[in-house]
């Protein structure tokens, strides 16, 4: 079997031989061969709500280019095609590579999302056509797809904070709440494919109306979207904040990223915000915590940027409402990796459709 695979990469050019190993005693000698990195390149593509990031990198890891766009709106299917295949030949062209050398496209997704399908239910829903057909014809190449914080949690895995770890919780705060959950060093996903859902966690009973139609989803109160509109309905009901200067009055352009800003610059009402919503998003972890009793809990999103402003309500909260035993020496990190860890991490699982790159050294890309 193993043969089998050395010859067929060698025919295909993915493998070059190295060296022969002569040993005594009689028979073939034994070939070394090693991974052809300019025979071959695969593009990641991490879909979001508001900016898209592409990264490409060869077939020995090497990342050759990145690029990081608006995202139109997700609901619109056509221009996300129109985007996907504008950007593939953009970042190609900026990385000096052949069209015909390029080997698979990996694409993150948020929403609901069955990866070994092939399917995505909430955005790029073809209805009987799965996404990755419908992809893979626009495209012209093969197309792996995966959830959004699936591929996180992967490229944590393969390449940032969860490298030496087994068991982890992958948090991205973003526009969203995102989650992976490593056991094992492996993604979990439910039985029907789906991956765990964090924001949907209900945290006010009664509370605010949800966009997944229920009522008090943690989403509502602990998200970008959600700091967002809150820090903007009490800017109007007169709350000082430096946000007013920055956005020059303009409340429509308050997000969540500039609010991290400003509890960065000091200012107190953005500080007292993260904290409000870092208390909400650590009695969720709590539960997370006394169910896969992690190792690490590992931070990524626009708004994981306030560092401690968000993070130490975060810990504080999580070990105040989870059990002693499970929550001792549990790590809480923000991500190095920031918006590479998801284009990472469906990069290599569409570069693992040609072969199995898990075991490489993946510094490179870092």
């Amino acid at each position: 079997m193993v043969s089998q695979i050395v010859s067929e990469g060698l025919r295909k050019k993915l493998l070059v031989s190295v060296e022969e190993k002569r040993l005594s005693g009689t028979g073939r000698p034994p070939i070394v061969v090693t991974l052809n990195g300019s025979a071959g390149y695969v593009i990641g593509i991490d879909l979001g709500h508001r900016n898209t990031n592409l990264v490409l990198i060869d077939l020995q890891q090497t990342s050759v280019a990145e690029r990081h766009v608006a995202s139109p709106p997700l609901t619109d299917s056509q221009a996300l095609i129109t985007l996907l295949a504008s950007e593939v030949d953009r970042i190609l062209q900026d990385g000096g590579v052949p069209r015909r050398l390029l080997r698979g496209v990996g694409v993150s997704i948020p929403g609901y999302v069955r990866a070994e399908e092939g399917v995505s239910e909430t955005y790029l829903n073809f209805g009987t056509r799965t996404t990755q057909d419908v992809l893979q014809e626009q495209l012209n190449t093969p197309v792996h797809i995966e959830h959004d914080a699936q591929a996180m949690a992967l490229g944590e895995k393969w390449f940032g904070a969860a490298r030496k770890t087994s068991h982890a919780l992958c948090l991205n705060i973003g526009w969203g709440l995102g989650l992976g959950v490593l056991i094992d060093g492996k993604a979990l996903t439910g039985r029907s494919g789906y991956p765990p859902e964090f924001g949907h966690i209900q945290a006010v009973p009664n509370g605010r109306l949800c966009y997944c139609g229920k009522r008090g989803c943690l989403e509502t109160v602990a998200s970008g979207m959600a700091i967002a509109r809150e820090a903007r309905e009490r800017l109007s009901s007169g709350a000082a904040s430096q946000l007013l200067e920055m956005v020059r009055g303009k409340l429509e352009e308050v997000d969540a990223e500039k609010v991290a800003q400003a509890a960065l610059a000091g200012d107190q009402f953005s500080i007292e915000l993260l904290e409000e919503v870092g208390r909400y998003i650590g009695e969720g972890v709590a539960i997370l915590v006394n169910v896969f009793v992690p190792e690490r809990v590992i931070f990524n999103g626009r708004v994981s940027q306030a560092g401690h402003f968000i993070l130490d309500p975060i810990r504080s909260t999580t070990l105040r409402k989870s059990l002693v035993p499970l929550s001792t020496g549990v790590e809480f990190i923000l991500s190095e990796l920031g918006a590479k860890a998801g284009t990472l991490g469906v990069a290599t699982l569409a570069a693992r459709d040609l072969f199995e790159v898990e075991h490489l050294n993946p510094s490179a890309l870092v």
